[in-house]
């Protein structure tokens, strides 16, 4: 084998036609270009599901638990303390959701009411994670305000805020389609509640900062007028990616009764978008490195044209075809290799100096986030390269075979 990549680098480095250069040139350019480009991309794509797993983490529970139907739980103490029990848990917290119009003034938006344990330790609870600066989680108990009316706090999203048109101290009243309120002539009214916005918060995603508002357990038992608000415990993890062997246990524990969502499963439309977006990517960028494939062909065609007399005398001295295909592959291979390295190094600096120095910026308030942010991945990178060299080594394979079955009596007649 050791002649066989000398010879392979002998015709890789000796002066040929501008033609041959040029094709050969284009060819590992193109293949630099699309590792290139495909690793920043996957890069991209990982950063941006790294951001978004770690906005849906922060802001929600890893797993959960509520009843078939949305019925109450029936002993939430009993239920909770048998949770918590469990290998693998870290907390569990009570919760209800309850869809509502928020109105204030002549502006209203639609949002869902999620419930809020204050008696809780702070440290179990999302929302903690989420507050804007200056929110007191505290304040969302019942307070005088200068009218003299105790109000309970709520605490809305930003974006929900945004769109009702709410400040701090502002009094919304929310209206409960579900709940019955007062009888009329009419029939049984929707509730309506009044609140006072003590604060908000932010966790990076549009459909919760756009929905949901947070008020206290004991807000929603006044709201709903049920003894037992709680539909609904919140599990958190000691490790979020355990989430699958948590909850078939507690499946097994609790019964065919309960229905327990996962934090993946909740979220799979997004993460669903990303890996469709990140295989478009990778088709289009990929179709880039096949043309460059192709311009591998085209060089090793045209150097078989114009080494026939080198091939045909290798081939009278004894030199077997299976060698001269392997030249011809090695050329080929070699070609793949130089330009697979180069983008890989060019793609992999890229990706770490634009998130490093966070050299591409966003409007923070539109995207969530102030920067593009990158994750380079080894895994992702290699499999870029092998893709590129296995690509580079399927172009090859034509062309040496030409060489290999050249008859070397013709080869040395048309030299």
């Amino acid at each position: 084998m050791g002649y066989v990549w000398f010879i392979a680098q002998r015709y890789l480095r000796a002066r040929r036609r501008a033609t041959l250069s040029v094709a050969a040139g284009l060819a590992v350019l193109g293949i630099t270009v699309g590792v290139w480009a495909l690793t920043v991309v996957l890069a991209f794509q990982s950063g941006m599901e790294a951001e978004l797993q770690g906005k849906i983490l922060a802001g929600t529970a890893h797993l959960n638990i509520l009843r078939r139907g949305g019925r109450p739980l029936p002993d939430p103490a009993g239920l909770k303390a048998q949770i918590q029990q469990t290998p693998g848990v870290r907390s569990a917290t009570l919760t209800t959701y309850r869809e509502v119009l928020l109105t204030s003034g002549s502006r209203a938006a639609a949002g869902v009411l999620k419930a809020v344990d204050l008696a809780e330790p702070p440290e179990t609870l999302e929302v903690t994670r989420t507050l804007c600066p200056g929110t007191n989680l505290k304040d969302l108990q019942p307070t005088r305000g200068p009218e003299g009316r105790v109000l309970d706090g709520i605490i809305p999203g930003k974006r929900l805020a945004q769109e009702a048109g709410l400040r701090v101290g502002d009094l919304v009243e929310a209206l409960t389609p579900g709940a019955r309120g007062e009888l009329s002539p009419f029939g049984w009214l929707p509730t309506t509640y009044t609140f006072r916005v003590v604060g908000f918060f932010e966790s990076g995603l549009y459909e919760y900062d756009a929905a949901w508002a947070y008020i206290s357990l004991d807000a929603a038992r006044q709201l709903t007028g049920e003894e037992i608000p709680a539909t609904v415990i919140q599990v958190m993890l000691d490790d979020a990616r355990a989430y699958r062997d948590v909850g078939a246990v507690l499946q097994s524990r609790l019964g065919p009764d309960y229905v327990i969502e996962d934090w993946a499963t909740l979220n799979r439309t997004a993460f669903a978008a990303l890996n469709l977006q990140r295989l478009a990517f990778a088709v289009v960028i990929g179709l880039v490195i096949l043309v460059a494939a192709l311009n591998i062909v085209t060089t090793l065609m045209l150097l078989v044209t114009e080494k026939r007399r080198d091939i045909a005398i290798l081939l009278a001295m004894g030199a077997t075809p299976r060698t001269i295909l392997l030249v011809f592959l090695a050329q080929g291979l070699a070609l793949g290799l130089v330009g697979a390295l180069c983008g890989g190094l060019l793609g992999a600096a890229t990706a770490i100096v634009c998130d490093r120095y966070d050299l591409i910026q966003l409007d923070a308030r539109m995207y969530s986030i102030a920067s593009v942010p990158f994750r380079f991945s080894l895994l992702d990178t290699g499999i870029v390269l092998g893709v590129a060299l296995g690509v580079s080594l399927l172009a090859t394979i034509y062309p040496a075979w030409r060489a290999a079955t050249l008859n070397p009596v013709e080869g040395l007649r048309h030299a």
